[in-house]
């Protein structure tokens, strides 16, 4: 896993995201917009804060967790 990554913004973010296969869902409760991304016939949805300034590595890689993605593709994605 890459250590000297620098922390995001959330449209940075979600370029990543939908880089990796991972689509907009819908808008959530207030600055959150839902995406998905389908693994094996499951739906996995998961918030993004779009209002948050910078999001740390470690609510990057939480959101990559979430999203169900190996260290391998998390690696390549944040380099």
């Amino acid at each position: 896993m890459p250590k000297n990554i620098p922390s995001l913004k959330p449209r940075e973010l979600i370029k990543l995201l939908e880089k990796a296969g991972c689509r907009f869902y819908r808008e959530g409760k207030g600055d959150h917009s839902l995406y998905t991304r389908e693994i094996n016939a499951v739906r996995k949805v998961v918030p993004i804060d779009i209002g948050a300034g910078e999001m740390s590595l470690a609510y990057v890689l939480r959101v990559f967790r979430q999203f169900g993605f190996t260290d391998e593709e998390n690696t390549s994605l944040l380099e």
